[in-house]
């Protein structure tokens, strides 16, 4: 016996959606959430990666009005029950373990796309310092570990880094995200590759995907691409 088969006598692994435990031997997700989960589906935005109403509409009606500074967005799922329940557990409740199967999740719908895009490195949405102590961890930088993982494409955490330990941005209209994220970001000292990809959990307004993408930019990104697991 193995040390993870070890391990998963006493620590069963649970669903990654429902967090219901998993049949001995198995990792990620159940087989009725394994069905169930709720895909971005197509045509989709231009910009963020949303559905659109069809293959004629470029950008929707959000993008339309606020032109992201990143070139293109990759969701995976929609942020509805129970997914959205499991990004907060993730994020706030210390299920850490969730990463490794969101990672591989996004891997696997669009890791033919970054290939033809030429993605250089990853790059994670970091977290200030006072909140990584108080979480433990980041969920972005898990999640981009096990994408980085399942593509081959290397992580670069120290490209950029978070100073300023900013308000929840989850109750603030878009004016007011944006102006909570201003200096939020800063680039790390290492050179910066010329593509890309920026991960994070959650798209809502981009606001926070934004400021980053302004700031490795300005640090000497030609381009910069979004993935996130839910929008």
């Amino acid at each position: 016996m193995n040390r993870n088969s070890a391990l998963d006598l006493f620590f069963p692994p649970r669903c990654a959606v429902c967090d219901t435990v998993l049949p001995y031997g198995t990792r990620g997700v159940c087989e009725k959430c394994g069905r169930t989960l709720p895909y971005v589906e197509g045509p989709r935005c231009f910009g963020c990666g949303k559905t659109v109403e069809n293959n004629e509409v470029e950008y929707c009606g959000d993008c339309s009005r606020h032109r992201h500074r990143f070139l293109q967005g990759f969701p995976a799922l929609r942020y509805v029950p129970p997914v959205s329940d499991a990004m907060a557990a993730l994020k706030y409740h210390g299920r850490a373990e969730y990463a490794e199967f969101y990672g591989q999740l996004l891997a696997q719908c669009f890791s033919d796309q970054w290939k033809q895009l030429g993605i250089d490195c990853i790059v994670p949405v970091p977290v200030h310092p006072h909140r990584l102590r108080k979480r433990g961890y980041n969920q972005a930088a898990l999640i981009a570990g096990a994408v980085s993982d399942a593509t081959g494409i290397p992580m670069k955490e120290e490209l950029l880094i978070r100073n300023a330990d900013t308000v929840a941005q989850k109750k603030l209209s878009r004016e007011e995200r944006s102006l909570n994220l201003r200096a939020a970001f800063a680039a790390g000292a290492s050179p910066m590759p010329k593509t890309v990809l920026l991960v994070d959990d959650i798209f809502t307004t981009g606001a926070t995907a934004d400021a980053c993408t302004e700031v490795l930019l300005g640090a000497g990104a030609k381009r910069v691409y979004l993935t996130t697991v839910c929008c």
